[in-house]
């Protein structure tokens, strides 16, 4: 690999460098989650795992209609559910309660183990936490990295955890990477430690999905191609869901979650919709 090549990589999957607001927008998303902690009611670190950071964080709504389950990115090496907090205040007052998941990251875990762990989370969310109502109107959401895992939940196969074969009403994944090969040539390898044959286990793409879900794969406008050829690419190799391709309008890698998070948003509305099948 060339030095060339490196640096195409980076400029591809590496979107803060073309967003140079980007510190100041991960110091709004603390801001306003610890708003939303403040002001919502919840249920901290709920633990589904061994490891310190296999807890998540529940916010119930009053008499609700379903759950929508959040997975932050950060590329599987940074972050947690306390950046995107805000998330849950998006829902709550519209009758769905929200999970946020948290996980263990890269070098201490494996992006596998990754997968794993958030497995692990639904089902005890499914089945500890949520009451039947949020469990027949489940709806995954994640961004980036956690897009990657939002999708994942679609290849699991749920009996093995004691839950209903069909479990997810929708899953929406937000600037997902959905086929990790090309952050094998990027400097996050370091900590990811990818190699071709890991790469090729952890592709979405090449996967079949197990479950009958609604899926949509959202990209903002001002993305990089690759972002765009990767969601593009998944939504073509499972077309047999009749999946959704979603480009948000005047959004970026970072502010395409306020659509989410935000009751006028394209991409809260879909959420709402999906937990109303």
């Amino acid at each position: 690999m060339t030095h060339g090549e490196s640096n195409w990589f980076e400029r591809e999957y590496f979107p803060s460098l073309a967003i140079p607001n980007a510190g100041r927008i991960f110091r709004d998303w603390e801001d306003r989650s610890a708003a939303t902690r403040a002001k919502l009611k919840f249920q901290r670190d709920i633990r589904y795992g061994a490891h310190a950071r296999e807890v998540l964080d529940f916010y119930p709504a009053r008499n609700p209609q379903g759950c929508v389950v959040f997975i932050h990115g950060g590329y599987w090496v940074e972050f947690s559910k306390f950046e995107t907090s805000f998330v849950a205040e998006g829902f709550v007052d519209q009758g769905l309660s929200v999970a946020l998941i948290n996980y263990p990251l890269c070098p201490d875990v494996s992006i596998a183990d990754i997968r794993d762990s958030c497995m692990r989370a639904f089902a005890h969310l499914h089945s500890q936490v949520l009451g039947a109502v949020e469990r027949a109107a489940l709806v995954v959401t994640g961004h980036s990295a956690g897009g990657h895992l939002a999708v994942a939940h679609l290849v699991q196969d749920w009996t093995k955890f004691g839950l209903p074969e069909h479990p997810i009403a929708g899953v929406i994944a937000l600037s997902g990477v959905f086929d990790v090969a090309p952050l094998a040539q990027t400097s996050l390898n370091a900590d990811l430690h990818l190699t071709r044959e890991s790469a090729e286990a952890l592709n979405l793409i090449t996967e079949r999905p197990r479950s009958t879900a609604r899926l949509a794969a959202a990209v903002g406008q001002h993305e990089s191609a690759e972002f765009h050829r990767q969601s593009a690419a998944l939504t073509e190799s499972w077309s047999g869901l009749g999946p959704q391709l979603l480009d948000i309008a005047g959004t970026n890698h970072f502010t395409i979650v306020d659509s989410l998070a935000d009751p006028r948003g394209a991409l809260n509305r879909l959420a709402v919709a999906m937990a109303q099948r």
